[in-house]
């Protein structure tokens, strides 16, 4: 299947999205019958896309595009997997029906879908499901944790010499830290039946570090990159480490080795730029994220360093970008910097 002329059917649909489209990242694959997505990755079964239409190419492209773009994928939890896909692709088939296209023979359109989430669909599908798999043999069991769990699976190639030349990229970028500033704090006396506040400083991070889990890279690569960007800092130096998929996971405060190997890694469905911007607190004086680069840029300007393993292409509003590539020639890893 021809992957560029398929961007370029899926870019002329949908020009509001095409930064995202020729992000996106195939694979082909005989698990699936058709195509699939785990959240990040698109599946195709080249041999069988092969023999469709050109139009029904485009549909089924369509469909996991959209699927993505819902975050369908990470929203689905405990529900029941082939139910669950049949609610997701009710509601994109309708959408994607009002956008022009011919839907597939095999493709089914509810009424039930107008004006209707995923969610509501499936609570309508369930009550009328007999308990037999109806997903048709499309569903990927991709080997990856859901939202929530510690990633596993490792869908990006990371190596020890690729975390060496990021931490060394970043060594250039880190901000000198004052490690202390200064509020007010409820004191311990009270006055005229007024409890007094004290004036005094108090410590604040080094850095925040979020971490991209939605590949499932390595867990153990990724505490070795933050220990490396931390044996950059003072010894005493407090960073904050979150991880974020479509959500941010919250900060876990990092003082020791020890923390570090006690962090918990969660992820592994989609990526959302904007939610991992947000978690910032504002009190680091040293802003990371560490990302495959694969979603969407937030609107919102963020003076960030992204530090992106591989050469997607990022413009993040107000940040700075890390590119950590292989070299093949030279066997090692090269890093290249990009101030936007």
């Amino acid at each position: 299947m021809d992957l560029q002329e398929l961007r370029s059917d899926l870019t002329e649909r949908f020009p509001q999205w095409a930064e995202r489209i020729w992000m996106l990242r195939f694979q082909d694959t005989a698990k699936v019958s058709l195509a699939d997505n785990d959240g990040s990755v698109i599946y195709y079964n080249d041999r069988v896309m092969r023999a469709q239409s050109r139009e029904n190419r485009c549909f089924y492209m369509a469909q996991q595009l959209l699927h993505l773009q819902l975050a369908h994928h990470a929203r689905r939890g405990e529900r029941e997997r082939s139910v669950w896909r049949r609610s997701c692709n009710a509601v994109v088939n309708g959408m994607l029906r009002e956008e022009g296209f011919q839907l597939p023979q095999s493709e089914v359109l509810s009424e039930i879908t107008a004006q209707h989430s995923a969610e509501e669909v499936y609570e309508v599908l369930y009550a009328q499901w007999d308990g037999e798999d109806t997903s048709g043999g499309d569903v990927l069991q991709v080997d990856s944790t859901q939202a929530g769990g510690e990633t596993a699976a490792q869908d990006i190639t990371l190596d020890e010499a690729g975390i060496a030349a990021a931490v060394a990229g970043l060594a250039e970028l880190l901000q000198p830290s004052l490690q202390t500033d200064f509020d007010w704090f409820p004191g311990s006396t009270i006055r005229d039946g007024v409890l007094r506040y004290d004036f005094r400083a108090y410590p604040v991070a080094y850095a925040e570090i979020l971490l991209d889990t939605s590949a499932s890279v390595d867990a153990a690569l990724l505490r070795r990159f933050v220990r490396g960007v931390k044996a950059l800092l003072r010894q005493d130096a407090v960073i904050r480490v979150g991880c974020f998929d479509t959500r941010f996971y919250g900060f876990q405060d990092i003082h020791t080795d020890e923390d570090i190997d006690n962090l918990e890694l969660h992820g592994a469905g989609g990526t959302d730029f904007t939610a991992a911007i947000n978690a910032f607190t504002g009190d680091a004086e040293n802003q990371i994220i560490f990302t495959d680069g694969y979603a969407e840029m937030p609107e919102r300007s963020c003076s960030a360093v992204w530090v992106v393993y591989g050469s997607t292409p990022i413009h993040p509003k107000g940040g700075r970008v890390i590119y950590v590539k292989p070299n093949e020639e030279k066997e090692k890893h090269e890093v290249d910097f990009l101030i936007t």
